[in-house]
């Protein structure tokens, strides 16, 4: 029987399809998750006509948001070594997408800002899953790389968002601005079915035809039993 160092495995492994189908999928989130932080910043001078707030009032929905991703990034943090980083990570997605969907029908600042300190739960729980999971699949020729790669992708999201709302606010109000935030939830199935999870979760676990299975969609040189 051979035995496998899988750390070394994957260190060692060239950068191959099973590859970039994780870092499209993280790049996908990461994108919504740029999204969702940046486009706050867009609808503010919308809210602040509606509700008529303050500068100040409009300012406390970012904390709100912020002090969620606090929370979110020391809970799901840990639990995603109980239960696994692809369950965790789609988890804070669809909480994020969620709250953000649902802070769309908000009649007043108080309900607005309840909604984005729950959708800042799921930002803050998804990021620091999303690098761990692309950290322990990349090669390590690429791994600082492929995380910085990824990380573009938050900044992307800050650029659909404005662009968006360019267009959506003048035609059809900030709401729409804040609905296009469920769009993850359409493509939960796919990132479901493309996404792995975390190979440390399948050791720990004892899962070993799963970690087998992942294994030989790694190494497409050879294959493990």
């Amino acid at each position: 029987m051979r035995t496998i160092q899988v750390s070394e495995m994957m260190d060692e492994q060239k950068f191959n399809r099973f590859h970039l189908q994780i870092l499209l999928c993280c790049i996908f989130i990461i994108i919504c998750d740029g999204y969702d932080m940046f486009m706050l910043g867009t609808i503010l001078p919308s809210l602040m006509a509606e509700w008529r707030i303050s500068a100040v009032e409009a300012g406390l929905f970012s904390s709100y948001a912020l002090f969620g991703m606090m929370i979110g990034a020391l809970v799901f943090g840990p639990l995603a070594d109980k239960f696994g980083r692809k369950k965790v990570i789609l988890i804070c997605t669809v909480i994020f997408s969620v709250f953000t969907f649902t802070s769309g029908f908000a009649d007043d600042p108080t309900t607005f800002g309840i909604q984005r300190f729950l959708a800042g739960l799921g930002l803050g729980g998804v990021m620091p899953n999303l690098i761990a999971i692309i950290t322990e699949y990349a090669p390590k020729k690429l791994r600082s790389t492929l995380v910085a790669i990824m990380f573009s992708g938050h900044a992307l999201g800050g650029v659909v968002a404005s662009m968006g709302a360019m267009y959506l606010i003048p035609n059809f109000g900030w709401r729409a601005v804040v609905w296009l935030g469920a769009l993850p939830l359409i493509f939960m199935p796919i990132l479901y079915k493309l996404l792995p999870e975390s190979i440390n979760y399948f050791m720990t676990k004892n899962k070993i035809s799963k970690l087998v299975n992942v294994l030989n969609q790694v190494n497409v040189g050879g294959q493990f039993t």
